[in-house]
């Protein structure tokens, strides 16, 4: 210890004390209603740290609460969409069919039953060699599904029907733009009658329409018959995109199917001929 400190060690001792002494006693002096000088000064310190703490444990519970909302509001969207994608269906196949119950109760069964009887499907791929031709969708007979049942799309528009093959858990769709499909239709307006083909490049061409006939214009929808006995009367098809006359006894009509080829992620496949429904 230096020279210094050892002569004044008393004196040393006896400033620590009084320094100590008075610490003591501040923290007994009031400061009218506020907090002593000793409080005021662990205050100091340890308030910051304090808050700290409370702010990372807040962030913790808000992420936290934060997760289980975010999850229950996507439960919720998946929910919506599910239900959303069954009512486009049966507004579809409703929209002749009411017209011919005569209560508020059959109404009711009968929506009960169509429900029932749609079956929803994801797509799972197309005709290696031509897209337009046929889809594949991941349900099969393990689900019930049979040949030339009616295939929707999410809004209840025609996509075409099932063929063979049908395997235990896939089956192939038949799809409206195929050169080889026919549906019996009619227009909108005055339910001119013909048949729908596909031209295997994503429209469809309204044959047997007579050069004659009058009435029939573009941007007219275009609605299953069901005079085919394979497609329910009333299913939108697609709308008519232009109309040319030729040397042939028929007009060269071209119609532009509804659904969309390239957002086909999601279909209804009809497990039932509505008209055993209704």
């Amino acid at each position: 210890m230096p020279l210094f400190f050892k002569e004044r060690k008393s004196l040393l001792v006896l400033i620590a004390l009084i320094f100590f002494q008075l610490i003591l006693i501040s923290t007994q002096v009031p400061l009218g209603y506020g907090a002593n000088y000793f409080e005021k000064a662990v205050f100091s310190i340890f308030s910051p740290i304090q808050h700290g703490i409370l702010s990372f444990f807040r962030s913790i519970g808000y992420l936290w609460k934060n997760y289980f909302d975010l999850q229950n509001v996507q439960s919720q969207n998946q929910k919506m969409k599910e239900e959303m994608f069954y009512l486009r269906q049966e507004n579809s196949l409703l929209r002749n069919a009411l017209e011919n119950l005569r209560s508020a109760k059959e109404i009711k069964e009968s929506l009960l039953r169509l429900h029932e009887n749609i079956l929803a499907a994801q797509v799972i791929g197309f005709d290696a060699s031509n897209f337009y031709k046929s889809a594949i969708i991941n349900k099969g007979s393990l689900e019930g599904i049979k040949k030339d049942m009616v295939v929707l799309d999410k809004n209840g528009n025609l996509v075409g029907r099932i063929i063979d093959p049908v395997a235990l858990k896939e089956s192939r769709v038949q799809l409206v733009t195929d050169n080889e499909s026919g549906v019996g239709v009619f227009t909108q307006r005055k339910e001119i009658m013909g048949i729908l083909k596909g031209d295997g490049k994503g429209y469809c061409f309204l044959e047997y329409i007579h050069v004659t006939t009058e009435d029939i214009y573009e941007e007219e929808d275009i609605i299953t018959s069901g005079k085919d006995r394979l497609f329910p009367s009333g299913i939108r098809v697609g709308k008519i995109v232009s109309i040319a006359t030729s040397t042939s006894l028929f007009k060269q009509i071209k119609v532009e199917p509804y659904f969309d080829i390239r957002h086909l992620d999601q279909v209804a496949v009809i497990m039932r001929d509505p008209k055993e429904i209704f």
